[in-house]
């Protein structure tokens, strides 16, 4: 299987508020950093504890927020290179994408493509965080599609979902800080991929 990340920030804060702000880079605390963050934990807990019988593949991915996403330039660049260097040897059994999960008020929609080409894997994951409590924190509902490092993916006929919280107020600004993030959102989606494994 394999878990994905993004660690790159986008180069302007263009949802800002302060006009000033928007010429600004995005710190990024919720938007790459917490992906990052569970995958990190995720590698701590496999290296103290490796799975049995599955093979688990970590991939940090770049240029996810470089560009336009309106028209699609030079957004998603290291999915996209991934999923063009696919072979079959090396295709996934599934893949997970880990992305703006560190928010405090943490409220995971089953995001509308995942739910629509991989049913099976927000399924999966969903009784996983039905397994261990979470699921106030995995909610049963259908959200909107986007344009994510799990499309590519997709389009490469990889069973991959997005496990994404949209509701996210601070979402390309310069407000995208630690302080709106907790280590307890970061652990909860941390246990859930790690259960995935086991």
């Amino acid at each position: 299987m394999l878990f994905l990340a993004h660690w790159d920030t986008r180069p302007k804060a263009e949802k800002s508020a302060n006009l000033a702000d928007q010429q600004r880079p995005v710190p990024g605390a919720n938007d790459g950093a917490s992906g990052v963050a569970v995958l990190l934990g995720v590698a701590d807990a496999l290296k103290k504890q490796p799975p049995a019988s599955v093979g688990v593949d970590l991939l940090f991915v770049d240029g996810e927020d470089y560009g336009d996403f309106n028209d699609g330039r030079d957004v998603l660049l290291g999915s996209k290179h991934y999923a063009s260097e696919l072979t079959a040897a090396g295709r996934p059994l599934f893949a997970v994408l880990f992305d703006m999960v560190g928010d405090k008020d943490l409220r995971i929609e089953q995001e509308g493509h995942s739910a629509e080409r991989a049913p099976e894997v927000v399924e999966r994951v969903w009784a996983k965080a039905r397994e261990l409590g979470y699921q106030r924190y995995f909610v049963a509902t259908v959200g909107i599609p986007i344009t994510d490092d799990h499309v590519p993916l997709l389009d490469a006929s990889v069973r991959a979902i997005d496990v994404i919280d949209l509701d996210y107020p601070w979402h390309h600004t310069t407000e995208d800080t630690a302080d709106k993030v907790t280590a307890r959102s970061l652990q909860i989606v941390g246990d859930v991929a790690v259960a995935l494994v086991r």
